[in-house]
């Protein structure tokens, strides 16, 4: 089985879905965010203050197309991974594809709960917080729709399970 990448908006669900679902198929759980600070003995931040955001990219890049190495994984990609790089092509290319599609008002909920443990959003005010959300959906969402499924959260916070039988149906399907 290919790997599957998770894509979609910070607080999109990402890591606890991925997390999940390892767990539900019995595969290997990668973050790419961390892999990135632990093969670069970094922390994101320090990431982007010491190489700037096109140097995070290069190396985003990079080690992306390392995963090739892990084989049956579930990969949660940073928001911004998918945009770089043609690293959408790649990961269509190299796996499966699942859009963790969340609205914006489920977003602005879950990231104003989360200020404080990221960085680029923790001094926005509420209006610049729903601003940031609305803007970045607009520039990435050319790039998340690509992917090889879309997986709907609007109002309510789905249920892992909800997930895990989507994806165990479109497995299913795509090997019939």
């Amino acid at each position: 089985m290919k790997n599957i990448y998770l894509l979609g908006f910070m607080g999109s669900g990402k890591s606890f879905y991925g997390k999940y679902l390892s767990k539900k198929f019995n595969l290997n759980y990668l973050d790419l965010d961390e892999f990135i600070e632990n093969t670069l003995n970094l922390s994101i931040p320090q990431i982007f203050n010491s190489i700037g955001e096109k140097g995070f990219r290069e190396n985003e890049a990079k080690l992306l197309r390392k995963t090739i190495d892990f084989n049956q994984n579930i990969i949660s990609c940073g928001g911004g991974t998918p945009c770089f790089h043609d690293n959408m092509k790649w990961i269509k290319d190299h796996g499966i594809s699942i859009y963790l599609k969340t609205s914006e008002e489920l977003l602005f909920k879950r990231l104003n709960y989360q200020k404080e443990g990221r960085p680029l959003i923790s001094s926005m005010s509420d209006d610049e917080l729903k601003h940031f959300i609305s803007m970045k959906i607009t520039e990435r969402e050319k790039f998340y729709e690509q992917a090889d499924y879309t997986y709907l959260q609007w109002q309510n916070e789905n249920s892992p399970i909800e997930l895990e039988k989507y994806i165990e149906d479109k497995l299913q399907r795509s090997r019939s």
